[in-house]
């Protein structure tokens, strides 16, 4: 599954919560109305769903579709509606982007 869209670059603080566990540290590197990548240590399998929280933003659920060296490419499982996604580029820019 793949998403022609435009992607923001973000270099904002995340934790993925992996089976409820303790939270993982990651830097959420960019992000679009359906999928991000991140920057995390660890192997994560495509097909592994976890939770994402990033500050100001609703919890999402993610699940990984590639992995190379500490980088991840998700997907959002909902992606969130124009609305919520309208915030969240406001809380990862600082301003509201309208183009997306």
């Amino acid at each position: 599954m793949r998403f022609q869209e435009a992607r923001l670059s973000a270099r904002l603080p995340a934790a993925m919560i992996v089976d409820e566990g303790e939270p993982i540290t990651a830097a959420l590197v960019n992000f679009s109305r359906h999928g991000f990548r991140l920057h995390v240590d660890g192997r994560y399998d495509a097909g592994e769903t976890f939770r994402l929280e990033v500050s100001g933003w609703p919890r999402l659920v993610g699940r990984v579709i590639w992995n190379d060296k500490g980088r991840i490419g998700c997907v959002f499982d909902e992606p969130p509606s124009g609305k919520v996604f309208q915030t969240m580029c406001a809380s990862a820019t600082g301003y509201d982007r309208d183009s997306f």
